[in-house]
Order: structure tokens, then C-alpha cells, then sequence
């Protein structure tokens, strides 16, 4: 396997698309869909919209991992061997499982609060979902991606302003010959 400094255009793409999309489900989880009351009648079709979502957020994880292992990677960012390198390397792998078990926490929410039967409208929506277990591990794995993300981000702008090490060419979409 090659090693490049620049990510392939298909993990470039695939990076940005599920930044946007990680960032969109985040912010309508907790900013929209929390604090909505149940008895909303907008609820159900968002919290519908937010699962899709969420399934999407899953495949294309799913096809980042494929991408990244099966083509060409760049070098690490960071010599291996520094605090810095070891932290970069964790933080991505972190991120990953986190996106993966947020992912699957939802899915377990839907299966224990038998969403299918809600959204088919064979059941009313009930009062909350607070008393669902997989509501809090959603809960709380959301808020430590979120700090994972925000963290991410820093170092990212960390490498492109202070270090001025051009960190982010790596990852902007550029023609390839």
C-alpha cells in the first residue's frame, strides 16, 4: 500500500458528507428532537427523519472504514512516536467507535421502544423515552462524540494555524491526474 499525504477522493468525500451529517444529527437530536414534548405532533416525523439519518451515518461509516483499509493512506500526520502522534492515532480511532456505538445505540432504542409499530402508526408515541435504558447510552454517547468532534476540530485548526503544517490539504477535495 502506497502512502500518500493527500486521503483518496472517496475519503475525502466521504469524510466532509458525514461531518455534515454527524453535525446535522447532533444538533436535531439535542437541540430539536430533546427538548420536543411527545405529544408533539412534528415529533414523530423528525424523530423518523433522525433515524433514516442515523442508518445513513452508519452505512457510510461502514464504507469509510472499507475505503481508508482497502486504499491508498496518507502518512501519519504526527511522527508515531510522540505524545502528539499517539493522541492523533487514538483520537480516530475513537471517533469511529463512537460514531459506531451511537449509531447502534439508536438502533437498539428503536428496537426497545418498537418504534416500528410507532412509526407504521399502529402505536401512539409515548410520554417519554427516558424510561428506555438505550435512551441514556444515546444520551451520553452523543454528548462524549460531541466532545470528541469539538476536540477533533481543535486539533485539526491547531495543526493549520499554529504548527502551519498544512494539515487540512489533506483532506479538501483536489483533481487527481
Amino acid at each position: 500500500m502506497q502512502l500518500t499525504n493527500q486521503y483518496n477522493r472517496i475519503a475525502v468525500a466521504l469524510h466532509w458528507l458525514m461531518a455534515v451529517m454527524i453535525s446535522l444529527s447532533l444538533f436535531a437530536g439535542n437541540v430539536l428532537l430533546e427538548p420536543m414534548d411527545n405529544s408533539d405532533p412534528e415529533k414523530l416525523g423528525a424523530l423518523q427523519g433522525h433515524a433514516i439519518f442515523g442508518a445513513i451515518i452508519g452505512l457510510l461509516l461502514i464504507l469509510r472504514y472499507l475505503n481508508i483499509k482497502l486504499r491508498n493512506t496518507p502518512d501519519a500526520a504526527n511522527r508515531p512516536r510522540t505524545v502528539m502522534g499517539f493522541l492523533a492515532n487514538w483520537a480516530h480511532r475513537v471517533i469511529y467507535v463512537l460514531v459506531l456505538l451511537t449509531v447502534a445505540s439508536g438502533i437498539a432504542m428503536a428496537v426497545e421502544g418498537d418504534f416500528a409499530s410507532l412509526f407504521s402508526g399502529a402505536s401512539a408515541m409515548p410520554e417519554s423515552f427516558n424510561h428506555l435504558t438505550t435512551r441514556t447510552a444515546h444520551g451520553i454517547l452523543t454528548k462524549l462524540l460531541i466532545l470528541v468532534i469539538v476536540s477533533h476540530i481543535v486539533a485539526a485548526l491547531y495543526h493549520q494555524f499554529v504548527k502551519k503544517d498544512h494539515l487540512l490539504r489533506r483532506m479538501r477535495w483536489k483533481r487527481f491526474n
